[in-house]
């Protein structure tokens, strides 16, 4: 019963491993180097996966002018994509044959290796063109192709087709030229066992530099090689760190394929740098990569017939599994100090290669209305430790923090754009912005350097008070009009006596004293009338611009007192301030300069203080870059009770 139970698994496992020859056929078309010399020979692959083996290959040769393509072998084997992490390996199986070619060319130029259809399992697949490009003597350098698109697999590896990076990403490995670590020399051999085998894994370090100054940048490749024709599975992401750096976190693996010697490996590059704090001789210890190294053979017991059944068709996870670590050799880098000869006084700790641009918004600016200052820097370096440029020339500005964001051109960001945004408010008038410095220290010409950004074209209105106030002489005009009134006559002569009497008189009714003095009294009420309508008329006003000023204290009260965000609540406050000064001063709200108002309304310095304290609180939420935290219930009820008291002592 129990050898029953045993042959059923075993059964089953050979269904699986049959209905994996049905999934779908894929074929890749490899060169070991898209460029070479004449005489120098590329191993050409192409790769079926998931097909029969295909029966009409070319042989013995290729036939393309100017090469030279002879057939070198065929293999066939079973491979595992797989990923690590997460829910734990997950398994795909697939059959490959690789067949190979060596390709020797004869010439310089440019040379297309044609596409061609072969069958397989009675399908036609076609395979793709691959393209090469040869120098030499007699022949002119081709032009100039654009980098090789590197090919990223799901994290961190899988030994199956690999996968193109995202246009995105594709970009940020372009842009801008970053201190990319060189390939190794082309003809190195790989390591050995000790029994004088080439290894079936290794690892490396590649370096961007053997000597730093401390605060320095250095970018770092770490590449693990792994034999493509052994299965490999379970791998885990490398461990990396040390004394005297800090280290950026790693990247996402990439996967290229790599010829070493005449094996082929698969690598799989991880990318970091790292940063020497202090000077002297550091040492970078080995970066570790551990999984399982799956050899393929029988399974102990089995029976003559599926014993061999597995020798011919080998299966995922059927043999031995051994635990390896792909390992980097320990390197050791020399770290300087930074020299002090040259150091200019505004140097933060910039180190790199940077450039400096400046600009400004808005070109006009009305009283009190900000104005930004957008100062970039660009280019390689410790971004990390970049600190704003310092601005020249800003008396008559008032200046809040800057606010400051990083783009990454790379993926461990050594190259990239950092822009510090800087708001400025103009006390007076002004025609240009501060200009601006920046200094760095470039390691590769073991110097200081600084950039200057010059002032920016604006026109911003600066602030004053009582700018927008009535002229005095107008204010003089209006109320000398209130108080003149013409001057009465003294006297006005009686009738005659012997007119006297009730006796009519001839003199026209135009010149009798009666109706001179009737048009008199009617010009005195017109007169004396003037005063009181403009009176009536600045009182209705007054009664409608306190009544909105009192609107705005009651929404601002309101405001604050239900506020949650700090920025939201220090807003209400000050509108609040505003509006009680307004009010005192019979002003419109956005007339009132808050300053020079609380100087001559708040004799009380404590009083001044808290409530210049607040509107300075205000304008930094406002204007500046720095983060506000929740705010604090004491810190709100203390400042409730300050516009309370100002409330009541200015009411």
């Amino acid at each position: 019963m129990i050898n029953f139970s045993r042959r059923l698994t075993i059964w089953a496992a050979v269904l699986f491993a049959l209905g994996a020859f049905s999934a779908v056929a894929e074929v890749t078309t490899m060169l070991s180097s898209n460029t070479a010399r004449v005489g120098e020979p590329v191993m050409l692959i192409y790769r079926f996966v998931n097909t029969e083996q295909p029966r009409d290959m070319p042989r013995p040769r290729i036939a393309v002018p100017g090469l030279d393509i002879r057939f070198n072998g065929v293999s066939s084997q079973s491979r595992q994509s797989f990923v690590f992490g997460g829910q734990g390996t997950q398994r795909d199986a697939a059959t490959v044959y690789e067949f190979r070619y060596t390709v020797i060319p004869n010439q310089p130029g440019r040379f297309t290796i044609p596409g061609f259809a072969v069958s397989a399992g009675g399908r036609q697949i076609r395979t793709q063109a691959a393209q090469l490009a040869v120098t030499g003597p007699g022949g002119a350098m081709p032009p100039a192709q654009p980098p090789p698109v590197r090919q990223v697999i799901p994290p961190p590896f899988s030994p199956g087709q690999p996968q193109q990076l995202p246009p995105s990403q594709q970009q940020q490995r372009v842009r801008p030229p970053a201190q990319t670590p060189q390939q190794p020399a082309q003809g190195r051999t790989p390591p050995l066992t000790p029994d004088g085998e080439p290894a079936p894994y290794f690892g490396e370090i590649i370096i961007g530099s053997k000597s730093a100054f401390a605060g320095e940048v250095v970018p770092v490749e770490f590449r693990f090689h792994y034999r493509a024709d052994i299965a490999f599975d379970n791998l885990q992401p490398p461990s990396f760190g040390g004394d005297g750096f800090t280290a950026a976190p790693l990247t996402e693996p990439e996967q290229t394929e790599q010829i070493v010697g005449d094996i082929t490996y698969n690598v799989v590059t991880f990318r970091s740098a790292i940063t020497p704090v202090k000077p002297g001789e550091i040492e970078i210890p080995a970066a570790v990569m551990e999984g399982r190294m799956v050899s393929q053979g029988s399974m102990p017991g089995m029976d003559p017939f599926f014993d061999q059944f597995f020798r011919n068709f080998p299966m995922p996870g059927i043999g031995r599994a051994e635990t390896i670590q792909a390992r980097t050799e320990p390197r050791t880098l020399q770290v300087q100090a930074l020299p002090r000869e040259g150091r200019p006084a505004n140097f933060s700790g910039a180190i790199g290669q940077f450039s400096l641009d400046a600009s400004a918004t808005p070109d006009q600016a009305a009283s009190g209305e900000p104005v930004t200052l957008n100062l970039t820097v660009e280019g390689r370096g410790n971004f990390q430790a970049i600190s704003a440029p310092v601005l020249t020339g800003e008396d008559g500005w008032r200046v809040y923090s800057p606010k400051d964001t990083f783009t990454a051109a790379d993926a461990i960001g050594y190259g990239g754009t950092k822009t510090f945004e800087i708001s400025m408010v103009a006390r007076r008038d002004q025609t240009a912005t501060p200009g601006a410095e920046f200094s760095y220290f470039d390691p590769q010409k073991k110097k200081y350097f600084t950039l200057k950004a010059g002032p920016q074209a604006v026109t911003a209105a600066g602030g004053g008070a009582g700018a927008d106030e009535p002229s005095a002489a107008a204010q003089a005009g209006a109320d000398g009009g209130s108080s003149a009134a013409p001057a009465m006559p003294e006297d006005i002569a009686a009738p005659a006596p012997a007119l006297a009497g009730g006796s009519q008189s001839f003199v026209p009714r135009l010149l009798q004293p009666s109706f001179h003095w009737a048009n008199l009294l009617v010009l005195a009420a017109l007169i004396l009338s003037i005063p009181f309508l403009l009176w009536q008329r600045r009182r209705a006003r007054k009664r409608a611009l306190t009544a909105e000023t009192e609107a705005v204290l009651r929404e601002a009260k309101s405001a604050y007192h239900k506020a949650s965000a700090p920025a939201d609540f220090y807003t209400a406050a000050a509108q609040f301030v505003q509006a009680r000064l307004a009010l005192l001063d019979g002003k419109p709200v956005a007339l009132v300069d808050t300053g020079e108002a609380l100087a001559r309304r708040v004799p009380d310095g404590a009083e001044r203080r808290d409530l210049q304290s607040l509107l300075a609180r205000r304008d930094e939420l406002k204007y500046g870059g720095s983060a506000a935290d929740a705010l604090d219930p004491a810190e709100r009820r203390r400042l409730a009770a300050v516009l309370d008291k100002f409330a009541s002592n200015h009411g």
